[in-house]
């Protein structure tokens, strides 16, 4: 037999269940996959006794920052933070300074990339300024487009129907997803209007409710029904929600994060503003409907929303004028481990929201399964570490989290990334990550 670059051994989740078995690796890929002693010998072993080898897992909603944002998040701290909480693929959100909203703009993104990522990343743009430029930027190689009905963002106003409308028109005809952050801006702004002499954060939990989200979400669905587009809403905190996309499945996805299912807006009252995002955090009965839509299958991906911030950022008496968003690369993973072990799901379905669905949804061709040929991107965890999470451990800049004190079982042992270790037991080692880039690039 001919020699292989590496082979990692284990528990490993193949085809739907977990088998003892190993893998071999070569030039980032796999070739085999069976019990060692069959496999071709290899320079290199890894052994993972009383581990779980899961597909690399895939975070579809981060913001890296970088750019004039440097101070937030690098994208060397940004992939470093994904190593070290099991993502080996990320995809990274347009709203950055400069916004990726152009050809110009997006290819800088990538380039400012090229060389400092651990783990994979991928790029969404905004709309261009120009409808005719969405055909170049295509040809480029985002994994979708973003849109934000929440407050105007890129060149697009978001009241405006009929201009998004004909910018759907064009990504249904190209075939690329369009992902929606479905807050409605007028009732937003209304409310916050009303309720901004508060400075306390019911007031800004008033100001983004439910019913909001309701009309976005009804909105995009008459998008969806007169266009035939692809649609993925970000960020979605009530199952109210899902229900109401539960005719459009064959069309439209949703994502829902770990704030969402694991925090209310109880927890502000101690948290203040490191609880702060938007959407925000809802009522346990949201909380609870959620789990309910996530262990009937209905919900199809786990992202983070991972937005990080200077602390002093996300500090101070004034809820309205603290950042919203919050760091969640090294967080979910083990979170979702817990729900795991608590019955809430089984490592089958944290494998579909947390790597094939994300692949198949945003066409990430050669990732997501463990099979012959695929990118060898793997997640090592242990099911059964206790532990307590710590933000000031953090490989990220924003080293802050809702979650810091909670008691978590499961943990991200190792990453490897097209076949590269990157991360191991606390440390990054080296550099794995490439650029990738939706399944309509020309």
């Amino acid at each position: 037999m001919n020699l292989v670059d590496s082979i990692v051994s284990g528990k490993i989740f193949w085809r739907g269940r977990l088998m003892d078995g190993a893998i071999a690796i070569d030039n980032g890929k796999i070739v085999d996959i069976g019990l060692e002693d069959n496999l071709p010998k290899a320079d290199k072993y890894h052994r993972f006794i009383d581990k779980i080898i899961l597909p690399g897992l895939i975070d579809v909603h981060v913001h890296l920052r970088d750019q004039d944002l440097s101070y937030k998040e690098t994208f060397e701290s940004g992939s470093m933070a994904a190593a070290a909480g099991g993502f080996t693929t990320v995809l990274d959100m347009p709203n950055n300074s400069p916004p990726t909203d152009s050809p110009s703009r997006f290819k800088e993104r990538v380039n400012l990339a090229l060389n400092k990522i651990y783990v994979n990343v991928g790029f969404y743009s905004l709309f261009p300024k120009n409808l005719s430029e969405i055909y170049e930027i295509a040809s480029l190689g985002p994994v979708g487009f973003k849109v934000y009905l929440n407050r105007p963002i890129g060149c697009i106003d978001p009241n405006d129907n009929e201009t998004i409308r004909s910018y759907l028109k064009v990504c249904s005809e190209i075939g690329i997803p369009v992902v929606f952050h479905a807050e409605d801006y007028y009732m937003i702004h209304s409310l916050e209007e009303e309720f901004k002499s508060s400075k306390e954060f019911m007031g800004f939990i008033k100001s983004h409710p439910i019913s909001a989200e309701v009309k976005a979400v009804s909105r995009i669905l008459n998008f969806v029904r007169d266009i035939n587009c692809r649609v993925h809403i970000a960020h979605v905190t009530s199952g109210l929600i899902i229900d109401l996309i539960s005719n459009f499945k064959d069309l439209v996805t949703c994502e829902v994060t770990p704030h969402h299912l694991f925090l209310t807006w109880d927890y502000l009252k101690f948290l203040g503003g490191i609880g702060k995002m938007e959407p925000p955090l809802r009522s346990i009965f949201d909380v609870i409907s959620l789990w309910v839509k996530v262990s009937n299958g209905v919900v199809d991906i786990i992202a983070d929303d991972h937005a990080p911030h200077s602390i002093e950022e996300k500090i101070g008496d004034d809820f309205w004028i603290i950042k919203s968003g919050v760091p969640g690369l090294e967080t979910t993973v083990p979170l979702m481990l817990t729900a795991v072990n608590h019955g809430l799901l089984d490592i089958e379905c944290l494998v579909k929201l947390m790597s094939f669905n994300p692949s198949k949804i945003f066409n990430l061709k050669g990732r997501g399964s463990i099979d012959i040929g695929f990118n060898a991107d793997f997640t090592i965890i242990d099911l059964h570490n206790d532990w307590v999470i710590d933000s000031s451990k953090f490989f990220s800049k924003a080293k802050f989290s809702p979650f810091d004190g909670f008691k978590v079982k499961g943990k991200v042992y190792s990453t490897f990334v097209n076949g590269i270790m990157v991360y191991c037991d606390g440390e990054i080692l080296c550099k794995g990550g490439e650029i990738v880039f939706g399944g309509i690039r020309c």
